[in-house]
């Protein structure tokens, strides 16, 4: 965006100077607070855009889902809603961890549909590893979709690459 700004600003300089050279007038004649006041100009024009950049950043609504974070409290709640949990083993501070964030979790689409079709469970695997051990996780972010009436547990699905796929073709089972 700042080259573009600055290439712009430059053109219009070029025709300028060119259309005060056809008219007579020389760059010697051209006063030296015209460049200073380019210059000002360009970096209003800077300021602005970073001002809306970071205004809209700041007002941008955050998507999350609605995790539930105590396993058997959402193993429980599976099964009064007759519904599959979905479980999301994860451990702080890995990159498919932070991937799967920032590419799959924070979408809107993604999050109406996992609150539509399951009980979203999250898995600290620092914070709860009796449960981790248990499924046995050994890398992160794990899923599995536990279907608590049946008893059936489908999965394990690895990493973040086609996770919503995943997640999708075992809601519909």
């Amino acid at each position: 965006m700042f080259i573009v700004i600055y290439v712009e600003v430059s053109v219009a300089q070029i025709q300028a100077n060119d259309n005060n050279a056809s008219s007579g007038q020389t760059l010697k004649n051209t006063p030296p607070s015209a460049g200073k006041k380019q210059s000002r100009a360009l970096w209003l024009i800077i300021l602005v855009f970073f001002a809306f950049v970071i205004i809209v950043f700041l007002t941008q609504k955050k998507v999350s889902i609605s995790w539930i974070e105590d396993y058997n409290a959402g193993i429980e709640l599976a099964k009064q809603q007759n519904k599959p949990a979905l479980l999301c083993f994860f451990k702080q501070q890995t990159h498919f961890s932070s991937q799967m964030w920032r590419g799959i979790y924070n979408k809107p689409n993604v999050k109406k549909y996992v609150e539509a079709h399951f009980v979203p469970i999250l898995i600290d695997v620092d914070k709860q590893p009796e449960i981790a051990r248990r499924y046995n996780i050994t890398y992160y972010p794990t899923h599995y979709v536990e279907h608590p009436n049946s008893g059936k547990t489908d999965g394990p699905f690895l990493g973040a690459y086609r996770l919503f796929e995943f997640i999708k073709s075992h809601a519909e089972k």
